[in-house]
């Protein structure tokens, strides 16, 4: 009699897939033509910021820069210099999971991207974009949380994460939360309408959007794919109204209901009634 499980094949945790990540030292840029990936990367500068984090993957990829190709070279040492994942600064077949290898895949198409978009700019922790209809979008980049969030907010959390960090027995307390997490900034401002272009919402005005940013969190494998996502909303300049505005008119709609259901105020329990 066969057994069965003689035909099954073992699954390895730590199979690399058809990646594209490949590992090259600063010599082989040199013996190839390019410039060290030392000559191009400030070590002393903050390594978390966007434009010094990504241009870490820029400088282990002159190759592919010069030839237009797919970005495949993961950064040999410089990571560890950035709050990363510590588990995916270096290369190690032997221990990186199938999940390591496809999250290098997804930093590197992201970092290919800020890189090949001239309608993306970066000062400080905040990454600004220019979408295709003219509209301008932006948000703080934090590598430490793995979150975008409304511009000009990441740093003064950081203020708050290192206050905390110095209150005896820190782990007692509760971590603070960033505040502004998930949210991104737009160039239409408060009490938005939508654009003209946009099909059936085109023209149409918001009620309950005090802000000139709006809530988008990732549904994505990873932080870098999200990421990914959200930039190309932005350059669209486009799907993101279509969106938006249909969460503006559930809130309208939700409020409606509240008032109309509750006309002398919503009870603490109402879930219950």
């Amino acid at each position: 009699m066969i057994n069965q499980d003689e035909n099954k094949t073992e699954t390895n945790p730590h199979a690399k897939p058809d990646t594209f990540v490949v590992d090259r030292n600063g010599d082989w840029f040199v013996a190839n033509g390019y410039n060290h990936p030392d000559q191009r990367i400030d070590h002393d500068a903050n390594l978390n910021q966007p434009a010094a984090f990504f241009g870490i993957f820029a400088a282990y990829n002159q190759h592919n820069i010069a030839s237009g190709t797919r970005w495949d070279t993961w950064p040999s040492w410089e990571l560890c210099l950035t709050e990363m994942d510590i588990g995916l600064h270096f290369l190690m077949p032997d221990a990186d999971t199938y999940e390591d290898w496809v999250k290098r895949e997804h930093w590197l198409a992201l970092a290919q991207s800020v890189h090949d978009h001239s309608s993306i700019s970066m000062e400080g922790y905040t990454i600004t974009i220019q979408g295709q209809h003219g509209h301008t979008f932006a948000f703080d980049f934090s590598v430490e949380l793995e979150a975008w969030g409304a511009p000009g907010t990441y740093l003064k959390h950081k203020t708050v994460m290192e206050a905390f960090a110095k209150k005896p027995k820190a782990w007692m307390w509760a971590v603070p939360l960033w505040s502004f997490s998930d949210y991104v900034e737009h160039s239409l401002g408060p009490y938005w309408t939508c654009p003209d272009y946009i099909p059936e919402y085109g023209g149409e005005s918001t009620i309950y959007t005090h802000d000139d940013s709006f809530c988008i969190d990732g549904i994505g494998d990873s932080f870098p794919s999200n990421l990914s996502s959200l930039i190309q909303l932005c350059i669209e300049d486009h799907h993101i109204w279509v969106i938006q505005y249909r969460e503006a008119v559930a809130t309208t709609e939700y409020i409606a209901k509240m008032e109309r259901d509750w006309p002398g105020g919503r009870p603490e329990d109402y879930e219950y009634q």
